[in-house]
């Protein structure tokens, strides 16, 4: 069991990381991606693979919505700042991560914000490119698979549609990694399948509201198949409906809930789907 995705420096799963870990050993556990999502948590993320070396791996990079906390009118001054301390981070300590991301494009948060102009989107979906392929260039110049965030507002294609573009340019086929959490369309995944990335499942599959996503991993086969938790975000429909959980928070052990409920879409026993998903694990980020 793994778990391909997942914010381990972020509350409240950081200051309870020894019972965390251990919760997801007792559960059949093996190997957690860490990701990084700014040049803040950059060393925190690689120290607890240094504390967890056999389970935990790290994954470094500039999450889209980064640039959002910046001021607008030196976008692309302070974005630039920030892409340049990931790229010298990459180049000092690609021998000890094994994954870049979380990375990618996010027009969800921003189309969203009637406070931006038209103007402003519009740098903001500069600045998110031009940082996705920095990262992509470096997962090339060191031989490093991807964890990619693709993230629209419902109805809307054009983010995924801007991340397999981005990535057909800048890798000619030759990257490799996970599309994290996808929520796209059909057409859109054979494309992301052809490419021969893989696609991240986590508890949205186990949601009411989440048809759509089930309906996506009954399309994709087996052997392409990654799962996570995107702790401490999205805890598995269990926790959510609780009452008596009131800190609601997703942590790696959450996968095994996800793997259950992935079974039964996909009609495969546990014993199979947890085998192959970790043999995939291992062949991507091992």
């Amino acid at each position: 069991m793994h778990d391909s995705h997942v914010h381990l420096t972020r509350e409240p799963l950081a200051s309870n990381l020894p019972s965390i870990i251990n919760s997801f050993l007792n559960n059949g556990g093996t190997h957690i991606l860490s990701q990084a999502t700014q040049s803040d948590d950059f060393d925190t993320n690689l120290h607890l693979h240094n504390l967890y070396p056999q389970v935990i791996q790290t994954a470094i990079g500039i999450h889209p919505t980064t640039f959002e906390d910046m001021h607008i009118e030196n976008i692309f001054i302070e974005g630039q700042k920030e892409i340049n301390t990931f790229e010298k981070y990459i180049q000092k300590h690609n021998k000890e991560i094994r994954a870049i991301g979380e990375c990618g494009l996010d027009y969800y948060q921003f189309t969203l914000n009637d406070s931006y102009t038209a103007d402003v989107k519009e740098q903001l979906k500069e600045i998110q490119k031009l940082s996705f392929r920095k990262h992509l260039q470096l997962a090339l110049k060191y031989n490093l698979p991807l964890s990619i965030h693709a993230r629209d507002v419902a109805g809307s294609d054009q983010c995924v549609n801007d991340v397999i573009r981005i990535v057909c340019e800048e890798g000619n086929g030759r990257l490799r990694g996970v599309f994290h959490s996808y929520t796209g369309n059909i057409l859109s995944l054979d494309q992301i399948l052809d490419l021969g990335f893989y696609i991240g499942f986590n508890a949205i599959i186990t949601y009411k509201s989440g048809e759509n996503v089930r309906d996506i991993l009954r399309h994709t086969p087996t052997d392409r198949i990654l799962f996570e938790t995107d702790g401490p975000f999205l805890p598995p429909q269990s926790i959510r409906k609780n009452n008596q959980i009131k800190e609601k928070f997703a942590q790696p052990a959450d996968v095994k809930e996800i793997i259950e409920t992935a079974c039964e879409v996909k009609n495969v026993t546990y014993e199979y789907l947890e085998q192959s998903t970790d043999s995939s694990y291992s062949l991507l980020f091992l």
